[in-house]
């Protein structure tokens, strides 16, 4: 089958390896499967023998999204793929309308967040419920328990297209040393270091760690990730007189997330918002005690099957994190405990497993049906 995964931006987040991981399974099925963005945001896809852009760079206003919009069409018309999976929110409402403009009815929704109800992200909720109910999409993937309830609300006509597929998570080849993964990444040894990834935007609340910094004198944190909140960070950092305690990697590739992992003592996670947590639940099973914030979805995929806490859930402040981090050091014991448990998460979120849920999504059986022929592909 050929299929076309389509991504608003091309940078290193969650939804990108998820893609990754989908194209990689798919093609190992005998799938012909490449990724479209609709812009280039960073170099991380320049050299994927997969990828493809419509923009070079991110558009400008209106004038700029109608020429990603317009691009992403043709380039589907152009392909003629039999299935198409779309990924966020622009990513699902283009990728949708290009796909019906290219004759292809085969259209897999992914679900990146809650519903909302006010400004742009309240209007692209509106659009996706219209979608959904209408079948423009014959199947809408959510990507845990929480995420799933999140939509109750919703049409029955649009709930009955709606499958869950818990993200799968890689798992590295190999343990890598601390001491090489610090020196390969610039950072300091002998110093007790907690590790964190992702965008650096507001939701992902990376300014209660900096905050950390000066309660903690005793510690040093590794961000990696790039975003607008980059210069709030360093500002905070030297407001608090922690700068040389902060170490920005910047963007890290996913073929290199897991040496980063390796020069970490624990893994500090505080976002605000999340519909899985891929980075913190990649971080447990790498083998890190985590401390994370408390939110329900966290709590769902940071427990192993059989009930155990994988992490450390704190309020995701800095009063929150300071307590967690602290616990950790103080207690040697628990850091043990929760890393050896969140190894355990390695089969519970199987790469494979999310890829068999696609690939069930993709068979004439579903379509036929409007619906997953094997219910949910859960983890729990």
């Amino acid at each position: 089958m050929k299929i076309v995964q389509v991504q608003t931006q091309a940078e290193a987040g969650g939804a990108q390896r998820i893609s990754d991981m989908v194209g990689e399974g798919l093609r190992a099925r005998g799938h012909q499967i490449r990724t479209v963005f609709m812009y280039r945001k960073t170099d991380v896809y320049d050299r994927d023998p997969h990828a493809d852009f419509i923009l070079t760079e991110p558009p400008r206003g209106l004038p700029g999204q109608l020429r990603a919009a317009v691009g992403l069409a043709r380039y589907l018309r152009a392909e003629r793929p039999d299935a198409v999976i779309s990924f966020q929110h622009y990513g699902n409402v283009f990728g949708t309308i290009g796909a019906r403009l290219a004759g292809t009815s085969m259209i897999i929704a992914n679900q990146s967040g809650a519903p909302q109800t006010r400004g742009v992200r309240g209007i692209l909720t509106t659009i996706d419920k219209l979608m959904g109910t209408l079948g423009l999409y014959h199947a809408n993937v959510v990507n845990s328990r929480w995420t799933e309830t999140q939509f109750k609300t919703f049409p029955e006509a649009y709930r009955r297209r709606t499958s869950r597929i818990d993200h799968g998570v890689p798992a590295p080849s190999h343990r890598m040393e601390k001491t090489a993964a610090r020196v390969a990444l610039g950072l300091p040894q002998d110093v007790w270091l907690a590790v964190s990834s992702g965008r650096m935007a507001p939701s992902k609340n990376q300014t209660a760690l900096v905050g950390t910094l000066a309660r903690l004198p005793g510690i040093h944190l590794a961000i990696a990730g790039t975003g607008p909140e980059w210069d709030a960070i360093v500002a905070l950092a030297e407001s608090h007189g922690v700068k040389d305690r902060l170490h920005l990697v910047g963007e890290v590739p996913p073929n290199r997330i897991f040496e980063f992992l390796a020069t970490g003592d624990a893994y500090a996670f505080a976002s605000t918002t999340e519909t899985f947590g891929l980075a913190a639940v990649e971080a447990a099973i790498s083998g890190l005690p985590v401390v994370t914030s408390n939110l329900p979805v966290m709590q769902e995929v940071l427990t192993t099957e059989d009930g155990e806490p994988a992490a450390l859930f704190v309020e995701a402040s800095t009063d929150g994190m300071v307590k967690g981090l602290a616990e950790i050091i103080a207690k040697p014991e628990l850091a043990v405990s929760l890393a050896a448990a969140g190894q355990r998460l390695k089969e519970q979120y199987s790469p494979a497993r999310m890829c068999a849920g696609y690939e069930a999504l993709l068979s004439p059986q579903s379509f036929s049906h409007g619906r997953n022929p094997i219910d949910h592909f859960q983890s729990a």
